[in-house]
C-alpha cells in the first residue's frame, strides 16, 4: 500500500472489465484492440466487448490514475492511430488488492460448500 498516495482499497470493487484491463496491462503496455483480443483469447464465453464500453473503462481508469498513456512496447510499430496504455504503480496496487478481495470471496464460498469439487 502506498504510504502517501490514495488507499488502493478505496477503488474497490472494480468492474470485471476494468479488472481484466488492469491484469493485461500489468503484463505489457497495449492498445485497446489488443486488450480486447487478449481478453477474448483468455475467456471464450464472455459477451462481446463493445468499443464504447472498453474505451469508457479505459477513460475511467486513466482519470483515476490507474493507467497512463505510454509508448508502444519494444518491437511494435508506432501506429499514430493507436494509443498505448500501461498500469501505474497505483493501478498495480489496486489490481492486486482486487485479486486478494476476489480470492477471499472464493475462499468464503468454498467454506460454505458453494463450490463443487472443493
Amino acid at each position: 500500500m502506498s504510504a502517501s498516495g490514495p488507499n488502493p482499497l478505496g477503488f474497490l470493487p472494480l468492474h470485471p472489465l476494468e479488472f481484466r484491463i488492469l491484469m493485461i496491462l500489468g503484463e505489457q503496455a497495449s492498445h485497446g484492440y489488443a486488450i480486447v483480443q487478449e481478453i477474448e483469447a483468455r475467456e471464450k464465453d464472455l459477451p462481446t466487448i463493445y468499443p464504447g464500453n472498453l474505451y469508457r473503462r479505459i477513460r475511467d481508469l486513466r482519470s483515476k490514475g490507474l493507467i497512463a498513456d505510454t509508448d508502444p512496447p519494444e518491437g511494435e510499430d508506432r501506429d499514430p492511430r493507436r494509443r498505448y496504455f500501461q498500469v501505474t504503480d497505483l493501478g498495480g496496487e489496486v489490481v492486486q488488492a482486487e485479486a486478494e478481495r476476489l480470492r477471499n470471496l472464493v475462499l468464503e464460498a468454498q467454506s460454505h460448500g458453494l463450490l463443487s469439487g472443493a
